[in-house]
């Protein structure tokens, strides 16, 4: 046996080490700060995030410098048999939120404290012998635990800065939207939050239907209202990637997307947000510059609310799906005398019934008559007797044209007057 033997194994400053590996401290390859740091760090630039650590990079150097903090953390630990504590780790939760404000990945984060964890117990462990098994397995239990204290100060530090930088940015988003929709100086309040000014926009009137969990009595309405537009938000969020400016409420809002955004892809938009939110959604869409997003705003929520009060189904609509429509709103003697075509069918219901489900089939005799449970021939024979009683023949284009613009005439008509008026001046 030789004089080595009875030499206790000792750590700097003094006092035994909590774990030995070979007869000295487990530590002892860890101690060499700058070599191994430079070890790890091309390890992780080689493969956990290349594209971000490229030598030169501003953050190469910060995660030089957290792996430089992690090393002296796993020393400590091994040395003293101490866990860090909250005061210990604050240094890593504040890197962490650096590396959120800069744009770094959460996922390479993790990966490379997972990483740096693990390659620095490989390099304790890799001289250890059958001697050291429990020397070994009692250290691997702390270092477990440093890898969860890590992983969550890291974590914790990261998504807090990421929720204060979209609290930042929902600030900035609200002023911005609010600037455009009221015609104020849009450009000045994009500078002053960091935002950027679309040269135009697509503006989207937003309509929700109502949850069918609204008529439970057991459930709060307004839970259900605000769940329904969390989705709604969220799943904004995710299709636009962070870049639309909405007002929204339970009932829907105004959303602008920067850009002249196609039809498809906005029906496309729809359908998302309908599937995640589980109700019926329809969006009116107008493309505007930036000085007529007022007006286009308004338009925009003048179409849904056509929409809703003639009892359209859930879709995108545009100014030229219901140009017609959209100019009756107006009232004047034109609407009058169109409302008052209809009038020699008010005796006779099945005739304007016959007629609005003709209409809705695309003008199929075949779909109107299986709709109405009757014959074709009681089809032609009711699309005669209206021809003989208003004086427009269904069956010709020019009558049908104004048969259609009276049905939407007499609908618009017998809407109460301030909510006629209120579709005039929104």
């Amino acid at each position: 046996m030789s004089v080595t033997d009875h030499v206790r194994p000792t750590v700097p400053g003094g006092g035994e080490p909590a774990f030995v590996v070979d007869g000295k401290p487990a530590s002892v390859p860890l101690r060499d700060l700058p070599a191994v740091a430079r070890k790890l760090v091309a390890h992780f630039a080689d493969h956990v995030a290349p594209c971000s650590l490229r030598p030169g990079d501003s953050l190469r150097g910060d995660v030089t410098e957290v792996t430089v903090r992690c090393l002296r953390i796993a020393i400590h630990l091994l040395d003293a048999g101490e866990l860090p504590s909250d005061a210990d780790l604050a240094e890593l939760r504040s890197s962490a939120a650096q590396w959120a404000r800069a744009g770094f990945r959460l996922e390479y984060m993790l990966r490379i404290y997972h990483e740096g964890i693990r390659l620095g117990w490989e390099l304790v462990t890799d001289r250890a012998g059958e001697g050291d098994i429990e020397s070994v397995a009692a250290a691997s239990r702390l270092w477990m635990a440093l890898l969860e204290r890590v992983t969550v100060a890291a974590t914790t530090g990261f998504v807090a800065e990421l929720d204060a930088i979209k609290r930042e940015r929902d600030v900035a988003a609200q002023e911005l939207v609010t600037a455009l929709l009221s015609g104020q100086d849009a450009a000045a309040v994009a500078r002053r939050s960091g935002l950027e000014l679309a040269d135009g926009y697509t503006v989207l009137g937003l309509a929700l239907a109502r949850h069918p969990d609204s008529r439970n009595p057991h459930v709060r309405q307004d839970v259900v209202a605000r769940r329904t537009l969390r989705r709604v938000e969220v799943e904004l969020e995710a299709a636009c990637e962070g870049r639309q400016l909405s007002l929204l409420g339970p009932e829907g809002g105004t959303v602008l997307l920067a850009g002249a955004r196609s039809d498809d892809s906005v029906a496309m938009l729809r359908e998302r947000i309908e599937s995640v939110s589980g109700v019926p959604v329809t969006i009116a869409l107008v493309h505007a510059t930036v000085s007529e997003v007022p007006a286009g705003a308004q338009q925009a929520h003048e179409l849904l609310d056509l929409v809703r009060q003639l009892g359209r189904t859930a879709g995108v609509y545009r100014m030229q799906d219901l140009a017609l429509e959209y100019q009756l709103t107006r009232p004047g003697p034109a609407r009058e005398y169109l409302a008052r075509v209809l009038e020699p069918l008010d005796d006779t219901p099945e005739l304007v019934e016959t007629l609005e489900t003709h209409i809705a089939h695309d003008l199929s005799r075949q779909l109107t008559a299986r709709t109405l449970h009757v014959h074709a021939n009681t089809v032609d024979y009711r699309l005669k007797r209206i021809a003989q009683l208003t004086g427009f023949d269904p069956t010709r284009p020019s009558g049908l044209r104004q048969l259609q613009a009276a049905i939407v005439a007499r609908r618009l008509e017998a809407i109460v007057p301030d909510r006629v008026e209120s579709l005039t001046m929104l």
